[in-house]
């Protein structure tokens, strides 16, 4: 039986060879190429793509919210953008080492000093949000809660559920080599404030029961509360100011 034409040969026979056609023919032929090359970089996320900032903080919180044993004071997270520009600058430089900078003042934040990382580094094609966060989680296996102590690396996961981190923000960059691994990507999520080993990275108890008094409970985690501008609401309440203005905001 006569074996069938290649892809590019197959177009080749029912495009006419008119400049068209031969444009075409060169069009398959180049996206064949590419297929083949390896190129993969639009398949990873970009740090302020939306779904994937809140699959990130989703999964974190989750995590952090089924710790065992139970955590009684770990707070909620939401995204940072700075420490996820940070994360996107450090990850250009396609190394497996940690940032240098981090301790340094003002130089990975506006605002926070001696900022968290966890780091990710695997094949392009395998990357996934979950499997990177959840290695990290994964560490939880080598850490003994009791004693405080690792049987192997867990610094990772100690980061994970540091009780103090609110604040994340990650990014990944396709790299073309990191170490054997070809058509890498390198994942990396900064946390404010960062974690340590000095101690244990929660208090163990009833989920929430050591948030503070201006905090609400969500997802069995401390958040801050939504508090209302009480003298905005007084000025509206007696017709000084004609316009509601009373803005609910997140404390930072």
């Amino acid at each position: 039986m006569e074996a069938l034409p290649s892809s590019v040969e197959w177009y080749a026979l029912w495009f006419p060879l008119t400049q068209a056609g031969v444009w075409k023919v060169w069009l398959c032929e180049f996206w064949l190429l590419l297929l083949g090359s390896g190129l993969k970089a639009h398949l990873l996320p970009d740090e302020e793509d939306v779904t994937f900032i809140n699959e990130y903080v989703n999964l974190h919180n989750e995590l952090r919210g089924n710790v065992l044993p139970r955590g009684a004071n770990l707070r909620f997270m939401t995204w940072d953008v700075a420490l996820s520009r940070t994360a996107r600058a450090w990850g250009k430089k396609c190394v497996f080492e940690r940032n240098i900078h981090l301790e340094e003042l003002y130089m990975a934040h506006p605002k926070f000093n001696g900022i968290g990382e966890n780091i990710w580094v695997g094949p392009e094609n395998e990357f996934t949000a979950s499997i990177a966060i959840r290695s990290w989680f994964q560490q939880r296996k080598k850490y003994n809660f009791e004693k405080n102590s690792c049987s192997d690396n867990c610094s990772n996961y100690l980061q994970l559920v540091w009780d103090r981190s609110y604040k994340v923000g990650c990014a990944v960059t396709p790299c073309s080599r990191i170490g054997r691994i070809k058509h890498a990507a390198l994942f990396i999520c900064n946390y404010a404030p960062g974690g340590g080993l000095s101690r244990r990275p929660y208090q163990r108890g009833l989920m929430c029961s050591q948030c503070s008094s201006y905090d609400r409970c969500t997802d069995f985690l401390c958040s801050k509360r939504k508090n209302i501008n009480m003298k905005t609401f007084h000025n509206a309440l007696s017709g000084k100011k004609r316009k509601w203005n009373a803005s609910l905001s997140l404390s930072c």
